[in-house]
């Protein structure tokens, strides 16, 4: 019984001597293993830890710039891809129609007074997070045009407009400039264009917030145009036979058919729209015209007449409108004496050191011109010295050479 105890005993103990060593054998073999598993996971966890930095850095650079601006989208186009002032207005007209019409507008600020440092793809940008804006509130809302259509005029575009028009207003703030409504002045170029209502609470007027309106519009893919009436614009949905006149330089939405500018604010004759003067769709060319035009009036007030000249010249030249040929031609006309008032004033003293040299009494001297008709007379001249008297009396010779003076 001892031996076999014995032996079980040196069998056990081999057993777990050979249990042992397979145990130290392997744990040897695997640490390689781990440490190759130790390093591979380090490895990615060193990759996580900086993708998250970069993508925490990123996301605080653009809640900086959300800081500085909340309305503005992340990606912005960057400035230099964007054509310059230069580039666009030696563009075609069908260059031109590929054009955002925001960009149009905002590039005929280029170097005007009040314009400062415009970022104007940044402006792009922020326009493009109004739209997305406008986009969502739209749909979210189209179930009252679905459920009461009536309360709508019967017609989806006008209820997109509305929608729009109510979106920038509330929520962006635009509005029309209520100290232009008395006190135009052109020198101010924030009541022109879009820079004055984007990225300043300076407000629009009648020739900025109809451009606004359309470039959030096309930004939505909406069929909207800007339309010309004598001294107004306005913008319009136009396609497919239904036309909505949007008027929305006051609060909310007006929608006026077009007898109503054909009195308001200036008369327009029938012959004018039937030439297409007037109340018509304006394409990105004679839009670009339009900006083109006010650019120019800001310069001629502001007292640069030479460039606003080519501004007057270069909006005739994308649209050949009767009324951008007379801003460039009031500006180079002839020019008279009057247009020289300091050469009039020298003139003036050159005159009365003159009458003070041959008249050193002082008493009036007599206008020399009186006795001919052209000019008012000093004193009145005798009629038997007037020639231009009926009753003059000619002198007779032949009583003279006889020797009997004449009567």
């Amino acid at each position: 019984m001892k031996k076999r105890d014995r032996r079980k005993r040196r069998t056990i103990t081999a057993q777990a001597a050979s249990k042992l060593v397979s145990t130290e054998t392997s744990k040897e073999l695997a640490r390689p293993l781990r440490r190759y598993a130790i390093w591979k996971l380090s490895a990615l966890c060193a990759v996580v830890v900086t993708v998250l930095g970069i993508w925490s850095l990123s996301s605080l650079s653009q809640t900086a710039i959300k800081t500085a601006n909340p309305r503005l989208r992340a990606t912005q186009p960057k400035e230099s891809v964007l054509p310059t002032f230069a580039d666009l207005t030696m563009m075609t007209e069908e260059e031109l129609s590929k054009q955002d019409i925001a960009l149009l507008n905002l590039r005929a600020t280029d170097g005007l007074p009040g314009t400062g440092n415009v970022n104007v793809a940044q402006l792009l940008a922020q326009l493009d997070g109004w739209a997305k804006k406008v986009r969502i509130d739209t749909d979210r809302n189209l179930y009252q045009f679905l459920q009461k259509p009536n309360e709508f005029n019967n017609s989806e575009a006008y209820f997109r407009m509305l929608m729009l028009v109510t979106v920038l207003q509330q929520d962006f703030g635009v509005h029309y400039n209520l100290e232009r409504v008395n006190d135009i002045d052109f020198t101010k170029s924030q009541d022109l264009f879009l820079h004055g209502m984007v990225g300043s609470s300076n407000g629009g007027t009648c020739v900025s917030m109809p451009v606004l309106y359309t470039a959030v519009a096309r930004r939505l893919g909406y069929p909207v145009y800007l339309v010309n009436a004598k001294e107004h614009l306005f913008c319009r949905w136009d396609k497919s036979g239904e036309r909505v006149n949007v008027e929305g330089t006051n609060r909310g939405l007006n929608s006026f058919a077009d007898d109503h500018y054909m009195s308001w604010p200036h008369q327009i004759a029938q012959h004018e729209v039937d030439a297409g003067l007037y109340l018509k769709s304006l394409s990105n060319a004679e839009s670009f015209a339009a900006f083109l035009a006010a650019r120019g009036h800001c310069l001629e007030d502001s007292g640069n007449r030479s460039d606003a000249a080519v501004c007057y010249s270069l909006a005739a030249k994308h649209y050949p409108h009767p009324m951008y040929r007379g801003f460039l031609s009031r500006l180079v006309r002839p020019k008279t004496i009057d247009d020289f008032p300091e050469l009039l004033a020298q003139q003036e003293r050159l005159r009365q050191q003159r009458d003070q040299q041959f008249n050193p009494f002082g008493s009036p001297m007599p206008n020399p011109t009186a006795s001919f008709g052209f000019g008012n007379p000093v004193s009145p001249v005798h009629p038997k010295h007037d020639p231009f008297n009926n009753n003059f009396t000619q002198p007779n010779l032949s009583n003279f050479l006889n020797g009997v003076p004449g009567r």
